[in-house]
């Protein structure tokens, strides 16, 4: 049975979706996808406005909510293939694909040079495939799990830079044909340097290798494991070793404030596509729990919210897209958080971004990079500021439409 029929027939109507989606907020959203995706609805049947499809984070989150796991977001998602069919791909769906002229990866690294792995190419047992946002924008997240992995004596290859997308967040936007022409084309790579294990930053990536690859190319013979699920398993191996007092070093940092008492309180923010939609929430919250004099204020991930930026709704509604991301700082101080820690790239890019709206938003890292400081590395440089003006202007280089500029960017 397809999507639409299973949700026609299933569905209540109960409102348990709309009652936690951060997007619509009333019924009236289900009924207008059923409408559009009707076999003979018309063009202009497409919902607008309140309803617009554009607005879903593709969080799942009502999904989870829903009692028979409907939820609206898989009918977006249908909807969002069939405008493409009806319609021709969008600007935004251009973004993430490698083979776009607006490929927003392509522009970032016109502008600076992607990070140069020191293991590119190399065959080993191990592959580190950080994706297009830790390879050109989001650097701190590549270059320290990198760190991590020179720190645990790992023998590991790269493959990294827009050459190697794994086309994830084009597939989400309605836009699979990236992905069908260069998933068989990674999948052959990995064979070739002998890999038996990928270790994957993005959830996007590890999506598409973990479910979306060997459902449209067939069986791998390499296991795929986040960060996360990998940073864990060296825990056990005893191979990833805490050198650093992390509470001395974030007060002496000042990033923050110093106490006699209580460890350093971490927020685990729970990224969408990672915790919904693959179902890893346990692994990055057992090796944050590892790491001496630190506690976590959300052991798991119940109440847990989205940041704003997947779904393609930071691209076409910024401001909704940052008010979002500064919930996630009110959330994590209301939890008597110090510190939030992400493990998307994306996540962290709009957190920092939301707490710039903020007077008082929280520190906000990555989880490898916050475990490479743990080990003892030195600091891995990031800007955030430089890291969210690139990222904006970006946009504004790619999107026609794009108006968003409060930084000032040209």
């Amino acid at each position: 049975m397809d999507i639409l029929k299973k949700h026609m027939l299933e569905c209540d109507l109960c409102g348990a979706c709309v009652d936690v989606c951060p997007s619509y907020n009333d019924l009236g959203i289900i009924t207008d996808l059923y409408n559009y995706l009707d076999e003979s609805a018309r063009p202009e049947s497409l919902p607008k406005e309140e309803h617009d499809i554009r607005l879903c984070y593709t969080c799942n989150i009502c999904t989870v909510s829903c009692p028979k796991e409907l939820g609206i977001r898989k009918l977006v998602s249908i909807a969002r293939e069939k405008k493409t069919k009806q319609f021709g791909k969008s600007e935004e769906q251009g973004l993430a694909d490698p083979f776009s002229a607006n490929n927003m990866y392509h522009k970032i690294g016109d502008w600076e040079p992607p990070v140069t792995f020191r293991n590119e190419g190399k065959k080993s047992d191990v592959i580190y495939f950080p994706g297009c946002a830790a390879s050109c924008m989001n650097k701190v997240v590549g270059k320290s799990t990198a760190k991590i992995m020179d720190a645990c004596g790992i023998d590991y290859s790269v493959m990294s830079g827009v050459d190697y997308c794994c086309g994830s967040v084009a597939f989400g936007a309605g836009n699979p044909s990236p992905l069908q022409k260069i998933g068989q084309k990674n999948i052959d790579e990995i064979h070739r340097r002998g890999a038996k294990i990928l270790v994957t930053t993005c959830p996007g990536c590890y999506r598409a290798f973990k479910v979306l690859y060997p459902m449209i190319f067939g069986e791998q013979n390499f296991e795929v494991l986040q960060t996360s699920e990998y940073l864990w398993r060296l825990i056990q191996e005893n191979k990833l070793v805490f050198k650093r007092d992390m509470k001395e070093y974030l007060t002496q940092k000042e990033v923050v404030a110093g106490s006699d008492n209580g460890d350093v309180v971490l927020y685990y923010q729970d990224p969408c596509h990672l915790t919904r939609a693959v179902g890893i929430h346990e692994a990055p919250r057992r090796v944050l729990k590892s790491v001496p004099n630190v506690t976590l204020s959300n052991p798991t991930p119940e109440n847990s919210a989205c940041c704003g930026f997947g779904g393609g709704v930071r691209t076409v509604f910024p401001e909704k897209s940052i008010a979002q991301a500064a919930k996630i700082h009110e959330l994590a101080k209301n939890a008597g958080s110090n510190v939030i820690i992400t493990n998307c790239g994306g996540c962290m890019k709009n957190i920092i971004e939301g707490g710039m709206t903020l007077k008082n938003g929280l520190p906000v890292f990555d989880l490898a990079e916050f475990i490479s400081l743990a080990c003892g590395n030195p600091a891995t440089e990031r800007d955030d500021n430089k890291l969210v003006r690139l990222s904006n202007k970006a946009l504004l280089r790619s999107l026609s439409r794009y108006e968003f500029n409060p930084y000032g960017d040209k």
